[in-house]
């Protein structure tokens, strides 16, 4: 694990999953704290779709290429209502984006760390990774798996710093209408919890190895 993680100025901050919600929350607050921070995401200048297979080495590549100092993966998702309603299809999709790239990417990423990596932050949730989320099955079961791998290669000696930051409910276009907790005022602003994680991997005695921001 390293010992030193505030920002320097050298920094280059990598966010895949980077147009809307936490990631382009962490995105704007890193840019106004003078820190270089860019997207990969599917509307972003390095455009790439994490859901398809075959497109996953060229995002690695790229990712080398851009010689990120950390890295956030915040893309997530998944449609909404019971699991037998929609097609199998878009339950992949769910489970692509969530779990098995970012699977695929920590495992390439070990495997041929990246000179000036020192930190790789991949978003959870304190509700879904723990318990049963009514409407979002597989969404639920892709973060249930991630929260697996990450705490397991924790006990591994990394090449650099990994990190799984869980936030509750945010409030934006990615949470359905008609859902529970947004119906129940349960859902925080998204620059909010960017605000909380950043500060929660730049300050030494708020280190560990699974932090979850309600």
């Amino acid at each position: 694990m390293h010992s030193r993680m505030k920002f320097e100025e050298n920094e280059r901050v990598l966010v895949l999953g980077g147009s809307r919600g936490l990631g382009k929350a962490l995105v704007d607050l890193l840019q106004t704290k003078k820190i270089f921070a860019e997207s990969l995401s599917r509307k972003s200048v390095h455009s790439f779709d994490f859901s398809k297979t075959e497109s996953w080495p060229d995002v690695v590549h790229k990712i080398r290429a851009l010689q990120p100092t950390r890295i956030f993966y915040c893309a997530a998702g998944g449609p909404y209502g019971d699991f037998q309603k929609y097609e199998w299809k878009d339950q992949a999709w769910s489970l692509r984006v969530t779990f098995e790239f970012p699977a695929y990417l920590i495992h390439q990423l070990l495997k041929a760390p990246l000179t000036n990596l020192k930190q790789v932050c991949v978003i959870g949730s304190s509700i879904a990774e723990n318990q049963a989320d009514p409407g979002a099955a597989m969404y639920c079961a892709a973060k249930h798996g991630l929260k697996g791998l990450i705490l397991t290669l924790q006990q591994q000696d990394l090449a650099f710093d990994l990190r799984l930051l869980s936030p509750g409910y945010m409030n934006t276009d990615l949470l359905p209408k008609g859902s529970k907790p947004r119906n129940q005022g349960q859902s925080v602003d998204p620059s909010l919890i960017a605000e909380m994680m950043i500060h929660s991997i730049t300050d030494p005695a708020l280190r560990c190895t699974h932090q979850s921001f309600d």
